[in-house]
């Protein structure tokens, strides 16, 4: 459980000589990254004569902490999703049921899938401003005409199979371009089980980490390390460039497929570009998995102790308002979490927003969802990862890694239960 410091830092409230109330809402988002926010803000503090909204950026999760904990927090906070489980049970967050029901606030407008990360125990201490996802897969074009493949593939064998022909060695053989690595650019212990159907836990309690979709999620991965090597495969990852630089493998042709998130190579996919876009390939025996993906989003939230609770509240319900949501998914180039914002022309025949007109459309899609919150997000999260990678390395099987996370971890949930 996280323990709050005894500490008081945060902002000033006060009343304004104009007679507004002046709120701070802080947020984590450092240079540029924090005015699409401050625009938003800039437009609500023009719209109504009540409330001043005073935006405070580069405010990361270790300050926003030690303000909460204090005695004189923020009155509204910005953050990612994963804080919202640690926080609400140091009672730092303010449950919004009261603010919800008041108002009879319609929450099945929002994207289930982000609004799930929000709720901690079935209740919920936050809402998503916006969201991240990864459901595609990028391909570069040039290894697959070089291959003779002309579309991506659908299903997970087939993408096997794209892999085996897109993989070429060396006459020393040496792996000198790869068609997919699994676990680039990180190992994804959450991406994975998804697309398999996968959960970590029954809602009840129970975990269940060791389910046989998730055995199944990490098996399907460490395939790839069987078939091309893991020596092999760890030799060109270390000689791989770096994400977004010259020698980025999947723009240079090194790699010819990796998973696809929404904010990733924006001006170098689509029509006439190097990168291609296709959903994520599915199990073969499970066509309902189509368009199956994961969500990440970022949270807004009133501290417990917050001066001025209401007033947070309506300034939460602005930017939830559906031109706020077109807004700020233009300008952050984010998805919105309100569902009617997604078939907006504003958005779907806008060329600004060209590169993620796929991406609105599939955030529609049933099949997503994300990691479930919790007091002990992070060390399950951490589990999962550490025995993950041994699976994927052949130090155990992918059912051992699953079993030792449940075993490590169920103690942990009963007692936040």
């Amino acid at each position: 459980m996280t323990t709050l410091s005894a500490c008081s830092s945060g902002g000033k409230t006060t009343s304004n000589a104009d007679g507004k109330v002046e709120i701070q809402f802080w947020n984590s988002f450092a240079g540029d990254s924090s005015k699409p926010l401050e625009a938003a803000i800039a437009k609500y503090n023009e719209s109504q004569d009540k409330i001043f909204v005073k935006v405070l950026s580069n405010q990361d999760p270790q300050k926003q902490l030690t303000a909460i904990s204090g005695g004189n927090p923020p009155d509204l906070v910005l953050t990612q999703w994963n804080n919202i489980g640690p926080w609400s049970a140091a009672g730092a967050v303010k449950p919004l049921k009261e603010f919800i029901d008041k108002d009879g606030f319609d929450t099945a407008q929002i994207i289930p899938a982000a609004l799930d990360r929000m709720k901690v125990k079935d209740e919920i201490f936050g809402f998503p401003i916006s969201m991240s996802m990864a459901n595609k897969l990028f391909y570069n074009k040039k290894t697959f005409e070089a291959a003779g493949l002309t579309a991506p593939p659908e299903t997970l064998e087939q993408m096997m199979e794209y892999a085996k022909k897109l993989t070429v060695k060396d006459d020393k053989g040496n792996i000198t371009q790869m068609g997919f690595i699994p676990d680039y650019p990180w190992i994804d212990n959450v991406f994975w089980p998804i697309i398999f159907n996968g959960s970590w836990d029954d809602g009840n309690g129970k975990l269940t980490a060791n389910q046989p979709a998730n055995v199944k999620s990490i098996e399907y991965q460490a395939s790839y390390y069987q078939e091309f090597g893991q020596v092999g495969i760890d030799k060109f990852k270390s000689g791989m460039g770096k994400m977004e630089t010259p020698q980025d493998p999947i723009l240079t042709g090194k790699l010819a497929m990796m998973i696809g998130w929404e904010n990733w190579y924006v001006e170098n996919r689509g029509e006439g570009k190097d990168i291609g876009v296709a959903p994520f390939p599915y199990p073969e025996a499970q066509p309902e998995l189509k368009n199956a993906g994961m969500v990440s989003p970022i949270a807004m939230f009133i501290p417990a102790k917050a001066k001025y609770q209401e007033q947070a509240w309506e300034v939460m319900k602005y930017l939830l308002s559906e031109d706020v949501q077109i807004d700020y998914s233009i300008e952050y180039g984010s998805i919105p979490v309100l569902l009617k914002a997604l078939d907006n022309p504003k958005l779907t025949q806008n060329e600004k927003t060209k590169a993620l007109w796929d991406y609105y459309e599939s955030a529609k899609s049933p099949n997503l969802k994300g990691f479930p919150n919790s007091i002990y997000i992070n060390e399950y999260l951490q589990s999962l990862n550490e025995e993950t990678e041994k699976a994927l390395k052949g130090q155990q099987s992918a059912q051992e890694a699953m079993d030792t996370v449940v075993s490590k971890m169920q103690p942990v949930a009963d007692k936040n239960k």
